[in-house]
C-alpha cells in the first residue's frame, strides 16, 4: 500500500520491549508525520523494570522516517488509569484529532487509512465519539456489504478520536447514579442481565476496585448519547493476550487474541448513523461475558459469593 498517515499517533508504551518492536516496526509501513509517545515511569517495587522501561524509551531513537515526535516519560509511575487517561489528554490538547495504539495492539496496515478516512467524516458529527479497530465478533459481520457499522460499545485496541470527544471523559464516572444516567445504561442492550453486569462494572471503575480507563471512557460516551465506528474486520490483534507482564489480560484467550484482517478500500459507509442492537448484545457476550458466564456471574452474586 503506497500511503502515508497524515494523523498524529499516540503510542502508549511502558515495560514490555517486544511488544513496543513490532508496533514500530508496523508504524515504519505508513511513517506518520507526527509521533506522540508516552511512557509510565518503573514501579519501585518490580524487580528489574526499570531496565525494561530505559529499553522501551532507546526504541524512539530508532524512527528513522521523517516525522516530529513529542515524548512524555514518567519519573515515576502514574499506574494505567491515571497514567493512560493523562497521556490521551495531551494528547488531544495538542491534536483536534488523532489514532491511540497500545503497545500490545498490532494493527493491520489497512487500520490507519480506515481511521484517517472515517476521522474526516464525521469530524463535525458529535453523536459520532469513537472509531474502534478491533472486532472480537468479526466472524459475524466480515460478510457485511458496509466497511463498518456504528455500535455503543467502545473497543480500545487500536482507535481514533476527536479532542472534542474526549472532553467528555469522566475518570469519576460522574451522574452514574442518576436516573438519566441509567436510561442511557438500559438502552445499551436489551439483556437486563448484561445491563446489571455492566453495571456493576462501572460501579468498581468508579470506586477504583479495578484500574481501568476504558471503561470509564465506555461510560463517557454512553452518557453523551454517543456512538462508536466497529469495523466489519477486525483490524487489530492484541498480542499481549497471556503475556505475564500485562496489566488485564495475563490469561490467554483465542477470542480476543484473533488476527488482525485487511480491509478493503475505498470504504463502503452505513446507511445513515445508526446501531444494530442485536450485533452490540453479541459483541457484550464476545467482549465482556459469554451467556453461560454472565448467568453464573448472576448466580454468584446472587448468592452472595461475588
Amino acid at each position: 500500500m503506497d500511503y502515508r498517515c497524515q494523523t498524529p499517533v499516540l503510542l502508549l508504551f511502558f515495560n514490555r520491549p517486544q511488544h513496543a518492536v513490532a508496533v514500530l516496526e508496523r508504524l515504519r509501513l505508513v511513517r506518520p508525520q507526527r509521533l506522540y509517545v508516552h511512557c509510565d515511569g518503573p514501579r519501585a517495587n518490580v524487580e528489574n523494570e526499570l531496565e525494561k522501561v530505559l529499553a522501551v524509551r532507546e526504541l524512539v531513537k530508532t524512527i528513522d522516517w521523517d516525522c516530529t515526535i513529542h515524548t512524555l516519560f514518567r519519573e515515576h509511575n502514574m499506574g494505567l488509569r491515571a497514567g493512560v487517561s493523562d497521556a490521551i489528554s495531551w494528547f488531544f490538547n495538542q491534536e483536534e484529532m488523532g489514532i491511540v495504539l497500545e503497545d500490545d495492539c498490532l494493527p493491520d496496515v489497512s487500520f490507519f487509512p480506515f481511521c484517517e478516512t472515517l476521522l474526516k467524516e464525521y469530524q463535525y458529527e458529535p453523536k459520532v465519539m469513537h472509531i474502534g479497530g478491533f472486532n472480537a465478533a468479526s466472524f459475524l459481520t466480515s460478510n457485511l456489504v458496509e466497511s463498518y457499522f456504528f455500535s455503543k460499545f467502545a473497543f480500545v485496541w487500536g482507535w481514533a478520536s476527536w479532542r472534542r470527544a474526549w472532553d467528555n471523559m469522566s475518570l469519576t464516572l460522574d451522574g452514574l447514579d442518576s436516573e438519566l444516567s441509567q436510561k442511557r445504561l438500559a438502552e445499551l442492550t436489551p439483556n437486563k442481565l448484561s445491563r446489571t453486569y455492566l453495571r456493576s462494572i462501572f460501579e468498581a471503575t468508579r470506586q477504583r476496585r479495578n484500574n481501568s480507563w476504558a471503561y470509564a471512557w465506555l461510560y463517557s460516551i454512553l452518557n453523551a448519547e454517543g456512538l462508536c465506528v466497529v469495523p466489519a474486520k477486525n483490524l487489530v490483534q492484541n498480542t499481549g493476550i497471556g503475556d505475564s507482564d500485562a496489566t488485564h489480560t495475563q490469561k490467554k484467550d483465542e477470542k480476543a487474541a484473533i488476527r488482525a484482517e485487511e480491509l478493503d478500500f475505498p470504504l463502503i459507509h452505513p446507511n445513515g448513523i445508526k446501531r444494530i442492537p442485536a450485533l452490540d448484545q453479541q459483541l457484550f457476550y464476545h467482549t465482556q461475558k459469554s451467556r453461560w458466564r454472565l448467568f453464573l456471574w448472576y448466580l454468584l452474586k446472587k448468592s452472595g459469593l461475588r
